[in-house]
């Protein structure tokens, strides 16, 4: 997601303490369970390969791959989403199948903060032409969110859309933690959030929020009845310091995958291009490399994505 930069500091931005439970999962074998939908590979799990990957999305509509075992993306075509002038990506989800879920929004030029529009589209990202449709989804107060998928148990192939957000991204509000339902795209209530979080989830039936901040980022896992925090990682690395501009989060294979661009300055040096930040179960860096050329606001990895890597 990407907020509009305004004169506004951040004040406050996703297990046991050994992180997240673990399967005994290896890429391309048995990385999300059994799958009874979706395109297979041979592999024995109903998953594509395709459907192993992270997808981003970056404020230039540029939809890419991601692979976080060689760090490389692979851009995949701008999307021509039915879009209305004003509106840019802002968020984004991605099922089992590889069909990814971008939220647009439309950002008020008078007032600070407020967003003028909100629509929901459908991508199917096997498609040459990345085919684009409008869904029926009715905002009401969720005008900005952040999505992710998890199972609804843990090694299970049926997964449910978690989103989180409110009118605005606001990290000192209280954000509405709700499922929604991609066949009738309604959504229904499950609890609230602290802060304004990008939601990632995986095939252990967990979910998780990235909370960026200018001094305090952190992760958290989040309750999936009731939108509390089960368990809270301080992100205390200062490669995270900086007022956040555009972020997305995913977890693959054991870490969590933190997609950042800041403003070091307090506007008078904002950063370019974001930052990948590779992070460990328990919050600490591993790694960082860089995604030139796109600010990246949405990432979205399906519950077929590898648990663990061994």
């Amino acid at each position: 997601m990407k907020r509009t930069v305004f004169a506004l500091v951040l004040g406050i931005t996703a297990a046991s303490a050994c992180g997240p439970s673990t399967r005994d999962d290896n890429f391309g074998t048995n990385d999300g369970g059994n799958n009874g939908s979706g395109s297979g590979n041979g592999s024995g799990d109903g998953c594509s390969a395709s459907a192993k990957l992270v997808y981003v999305v970056d404020s230039n509509n540029m939809l890419s791959q991601f692979d976080p075992t060689t760090k490389v993306f692979t851009d995949l075509g701008q999307l021509s989403c039915p879009a209305p002038t004003g509106y840019t990506p802002f968020s984004m989800g991605v099922d089992r199948n590889s069909q990814a879920y971008v939220l647009y929004v439309k950002q008020s030029t008078t007032t600070n903060g407020a967003v003028d529009g909100t629509k929901l589209y459908k991508v199917d990202t096997t498609s040459a032409t990345l085919t684009c449709v409008a869904t029926t989804f009715n905002p009401g107060n969720l005008k900005e969110f952040g999505m992710g998928f998890s199972t609804t148990t843990a090694g299970g192939s049926i997964d449910q859309l978690f989103i989180a957000g409110g009118s605005n991204v606001d990290p000192t509000a209280t954000s509405a933690l709700n499922t929604l339902d991609v066949s009738t795209y309604t959504p229904t209530a499950v609890g609230s959030v602290t802060g304004s979080p990008e939601l990632t989830g995986n095939a252990n039936s967990e979910l998780w929020g990235f909370f960026p901040d200018a001094s305090n980022p952190k992760i958290e896992q989040i309750n999936k009845t009731t939108g509390l925090a089960d368990h809270t990682f301080p992100l205390t690395d200062s490669s995270f310091v900086g007022d956040p501009r555009a972020w997305a989060f995913a977890f693959y294979g054991g870490d969590y995958w933190i997609f950042l661009e800041k403003d070091n300055s307090g506007g008078f040096n904002p950063e370019t291009n974001t930052t990948v930040y590779q992070v460990s179960d328990t919050g600490v860096l591993k790694g960082k490399t860089n995604a030139p050329g796109h600010t990246i606001v949405g990432a979205g990895v399906s519950t077929c994505a590898p648990v663990t890597i061994e």
